[in-house]
């Protein structure tokens, strides 16, 4: 009988210790869940900044859609810190970039990648005949 006792207590522990290792590895998944969620969460806002910004800068110069992406960002709060907007023109088109990395949650570095999002439109111009038109 004692042996039956010693031995059910042993199993308690067992079970304990069990169930750490798999509460661990629970927080461990949910963690990286996290990151994961906040990494896409970034991409997302870089890429809406980078249209927005192509839109306005289509409209009324790169200086300006650069404003625009910039606005954006800084409307996104935290997911939009890290992110810098560029601009460029080539031609009758306009480039707006938006590059930088995504918010970590936790102080472990995860292996993500930077954001990069872009987005080009072709620059609106007007003949000097629509110009002229009233």
């Amino acid at each position: 009988m004692r042996t039956l006792a010693r031995r059910l207590r042993e199993e308690r522990a067992q079970a304990l210790i069990e169930g750490l290792l798999a509460l661990g590895l629970v927080l461990l998944v949910v963690g990286f869940a996290a990151e994961t969620i906040a990494y896409v969460h970034a991409r997302s806002v870089a890429a809406a900044a980078a249209q927005d910004g192509a839109r306005t800068a289509a409209a009324a110069g790169a200086q300006a859609g650069i404003a625009r992406a910039q606005a954006v960002l800084t409307a996104a709060g935290g997911a939009g810190a890290a992110l810098h907007a560029n601009a460029s023109v080539d031609g009758n088109e306009v480039t707006v970039e938006v590059q930088g990395q995504a918010p970590h949650l936790f102080a472990l570095p995860l292996l993500l990648p930077a954001v990069h999002a872009s987005a080009s439109l072709p620059l609106e111009q007007y003949t000097p005949q629509e110009a002229a038109a009233p």
